[in-house]
């Protein structure tokens, strides 16, 4: 008989899938605007929540990173923990870029979520507190915008 996954780390994935969201900003539901981040009602959709920024919600810290990720390290290039919200988007075509997220800096296999861009458009948000690791699987550029929302 074939051991059964462990389903302790289960939960521990579908936590760190609310605090991570996956999309493509071309397919989008934004009422015709193009804004997918925001204070829009239709930037509420999502597990996470991350994409909308209320009105009255001050933010500080912004910053704005364009980098070009050549194929690299097989063990991905591993980041400091998390602070505030980071929003990166794939925005060359035939690009493949695979990022993975931890609550632990140790990346264990089965408590890591791992997701790729492939299309143009393609982007991940995530909030503070977590782990991540990037790997450019082929070239790829990344736009990355990162703000701390006020306490």
């Amino acid at each position: 008989m074939a051991a059964s996954p462990d389903v302790s780390v289960r939960p521990q994935k579908q936590l760190l899938a609310q605090h991570v969201e996956f999309g493509n900003a071309g397919e989008m539901d934004t009422h015709g605007t193009g804004w997918f981040v925001g204070f829009s009602d239709w930037t509420q959709g999502g597990t996470s929540g991350l994409r909308h920024v209320p009105t009255n919600e001050t933010s500080a810290g912004l910053c704005v990173k364009w980098f070009s990720h050549p194929v690299g390290n097989p063990d991905g290039e591993s980041k400091p923990l998390s602070d505030g919200r980071t929003m990166s988007v794939l925005v060359s075509p035939a690009s493949e870029f695979r990022i993975e997220f931890s609550f632990a800096a140790d990346f264990a296999p089965e408590a890591t979520l791992v997701h790729t861009l492939r299309r143009h458009g393609d982007f991940v948000i995530w909030g503070p507190g977590l782990y991540h690791r990037a790997f450019g699987v082929r070239p790829a550029s990344i736009l990355t915008v990162r703000w701390s929302p006020s306490k």
